[in-house]
């Protein structure tokens, strides 16, 4: 964190966070992302700025008990179009067989 108490996060910083190895971390020093609020009504900047401060670590939460370790792509498909995708593959497979 900077002296104002935002929290600043440069290339080597998020390095760090991302090869956090997730069996050595202790759970109940990770934030529980179920506790975690966005206003959906912010730019996408402003959302993933208070994502990243209420989480503190992007790479590695908490979801009650489970440590959950994320990866990130950069790449122009949202989680949302993600999803599509998967779905509408499982419907494939589950109704073409």
């Amino acid at each position: 964190m900077n002296g104002k108490g935002v929290m600043t996060l440069d290339g080597k910083t998020l390095k760090e966070m991302q090869q956090v190895d997730i069996k050595k971390v202790n759970p109940d020093e990770l934030v529980d992302i179920s506790d975690i609020e966005i206003d959906t009504k912010q730019s996408a900047q402003k959302r993933v700025k208070s994502y990243v401060e209420q989480v503190h670590n992007p790479y590695l939460v908490r979801v009650g008990e489970f440590v959950v370790k994320i990866g990130y792509s950069d790449c122009e498909e949202t989680l949302n179009d993600r999803m599509k995708q998967y779905i509408s593959k499982i419907a494939e497979v589950t109704f073409d067989t």
